[in-house]
C-alpha cells in the first residue's frame, strides 16, 4: 500500500514537471493574444501615417509623433462627446445596479420556488443572448414617437434596459450567499425591507455590486449600435466618434487609434481602482456557480 502511494506521488510530481512548460507556453500565448492588440493600439497612436500604413506592418514606431493626438484634441466637440459617454455610462450604471439589485433581492428572498427562480435566471440570460439589431427598428420608431432622438435620455434608457438583465442575474447569485439569519435578526429588530436591503445586505455583497457595476459601466461605455441609431449630433458618444474615422476614402488609423486610446483610459482607471473588489466579486460568483 505504501509503495503504491509513493509511486502515485512520484507520478504526480513527474506529471507536474512535464506539464509545467506547456502551462507556461499556454499562459504566454494567452497573454500575447490579450495584450498585443493593446500594444498595437498604443504604438499606432504614436506612428506617422507612412508607418501605420506600411506593408509589412511596422511593430515599433521609427518616428515618434504626437500629431495624432493633436488632431484628436483639435476636433470640435470631442469634450462634449466624452462627457456624453460618461453621463450615459454613469447614469445607466447607477440605475441598473440600484433597481437590478432590488429586483434580484426580491427574487431571492421572495416566496418563489426554486424552479421559478431558475426560470427567471434563464430568462435574464436569454435577454443578453438575442441580437440587439433585431429590435433596432421598433426601438427607433418608439424613440421618434417620444421625441427622444438625439438625446441622452434615449441612450440611458437603452443602456439601462440592456444592463438590467445582467445585473439581476449576477446579483441573484450574490444575494443567495447572504445568510438568512442576518436578515432575520434585522427584521426582529424592526428593520423595514429597504432598511435591511441597504444597511444589512448591501454592505455584505459590496464586492458583487462593484463587479456588476463595472461590467454594466463597460457595457454602456462601449455601446455602439444604438448610439449610432439614436444620435445625430448632440448625443454622440465616443464609439460613434471613433467609427467616424471610417470614410469612403479609407481609414485614418492614427487619429482613430489615438481616440480609442483616450476612450480606453477611463475604463482602465476604473478597473485599476476597483480591481480588488472586482476580483472578489467575480470569485464570490464563481463560488456560487
Amino acid at each position: 500500500m505504501m509503495k503504491r502511494k509513493q509511486a502515485s506521488m512520484v507520478h504526480d510530481v513527474l506529471g507536474n514537471i512535464a506539464g509545467r512548460p506547456f502551462r507556461y507556453i499556454f499562459t504566454t500565448c494567452l497573454m500575447l493574444t490579450v495584450l498585443f492588440p493593446l500594444y498595437w493600439l498604443l504604438s499606432s497612436s504614436f506612428k506617422i501615417r507612412a508607418e501605420y500604413l506600411a506593408n509589412p506592418p511596422i511593430l515599433f514606431p521609427h518616428v515618434f509623433t504626437l500629431e495624432n493626438f493633436k488632431t484628436v484634441f483639435s476636433m470640435n466637440g470631442l469634450g462634449k462627446q466624452f462627457m456624453n459617454s460618461l453621463i450615459v455610462s454613469l447614469v445607466s450604471t447607477v440605475i441598473s445596479v440600484l433597481f437590478g439589485s432590488m429586483a434580484a433581492y426580491s427574487l431571492v428572498r421572495g416566496k418563489f420556488s426554486n424552479i421559478t427562480r431558475q426560470a427567471f435566471g434563464i430568462w435574464f440570460m436569454i435577454q443578453k443572448m438575442y441580437p440587439a439589431i433585431a429590435t433596432a427598428i421598433p426601438i427607433y420608431l418608439v424613440m421618434r414617437k417620444l421625441q427622444l432622438i438625439d438625446t441622452l435620455p434615449a441612450l440611458i434608457i437603452m443602456n439601462t434596459s440592456f444592463n438590467l438583465p445582467l445585473v439581476i442575474w449576477l446579483m441573484m447569485g450574490f444575494f443567495s450567499q447572504v445568510p438568512v439569519e442576518m436578515e432575520e435578526s434585522a427584521r426582529i429588530d424592526g428593520c423595514s425591507f429597504l432598511t435591511r436591503f441597504f444597511y444589512v445586505v448591501f454592505p455584505v455583497t459590496k464586492s458583487g455590486i462593484v463587479a456588476s457595476a463595472i461590467l454594466a459601466f463597460v457595457g454602456a461605455w462601449n455601446e455602439f449600435l444604438f448610439a449610432v441609431i439614436l444620435s445625430i449630433n448632440k448625443a454622440k458618444t465616443l464609439p460613434v466618434v471613433i467609427a467616424g474615422f471610417i470614410t469612403d476614402k479609407g481609414l485614418d488609423w492614427g487619429p482613430m487609434a489615438a481616440t480609442s486610446l483616450v476612450s480606453l483610459l477611463p475604463v482602465l482607471v476604473l478597473v485599476y481602482l476597483c480591481q480588488k473588489q472586482f476580483v472578489e466579486g467575480l470569485a464570490m460568483g464563481a463560488v456560487k456557480g
